[in-house]
């Protein structure tokens, strides 16, 4: 009978991992980790972004359904500045009552109070928050006024159409701001009679 043996086969070390080997292992960990972190910050701030857009754009077109609403049914225009108007709007028992929109560089919004003067400060419904002057210092917010040709108009009377020009924005400290340009379509003032 033969036999036979086996050579033996080699012992592995049953010590664990090298340090090295721990080393290379913990800066890949730590790659990833960074990967997931910087990829999660990405996109809380990308959302947070896309949250102060909507609401901005959201604030800016609910304002200006209001001030069209009015513009469309007022029977006479005030100009008191290219940023602050005064309208003349009919009520349902007959009579009529004042409204102006007014934007100042102090309240950096879009405004509407009773009465024809934009400086008083009770009774101030704010319709759009967050528009800061435009470089230069010109108004976040202007009017501009035409007659029923579309040619710019310089008297009150003449004024037929009003374009109003919007910059709102909204800005957080961990976000870049989000800006947004509306400019409203021409609003004609369909009850206001012309010259």
């Amino acid at each position: 009978m033969l036999i036979t043996t086996e050579p033996n086969a080699p012992q592995r070390s049953s010590r664990g991992f090298t340090l090295v080997e721990v080393m290379v292992s913990a800066l890949l960990g730590g790659f990833v980790l960074t990967g997931v972190l910087v990829t999660n910050l990405q996109l809380m701030r990308s959302g947070l972004r896309i949250t102060q857009y909507a609401e901005m754009s959201t604030q800016t077109r609910r304002g200006l359904e209001q001030l069209s609403a009015d513009l469309k049914s007022a029977s006479a225009i005030t100009w008191n500045s290219s940023s602050d108007i005064t309208l003349t709007i009919p009520t349902s028992a007959g009579s009529t009552r004042q409204v102006t929109y007014a934007w100042t560089s102090a309240t950096q919004s879009l405004f509407m109070v009773v009465g024809a003067s934009s400086s008083v400060t009770s009774g101030r419904v704010y319709l759009v928050n967050g528009i800061p002057a435009l470089a230069g210092g010109a108004a976040g917010v202007t009017f501009s006024r035409y007659d029923r040709d579309g040619n710019v108009a310089t008297t009150d009377l003449a004024t037929k159409r009003v374009r109003v020009s919007v910059t709102a924005s909204r800005s957080a400290k961990t976000a870049a701001t989000a800006t947004d340009t509306a400019i409203s379509a021409t609003f004609i003032l369909r009850n206001k009679p012309t010259s």
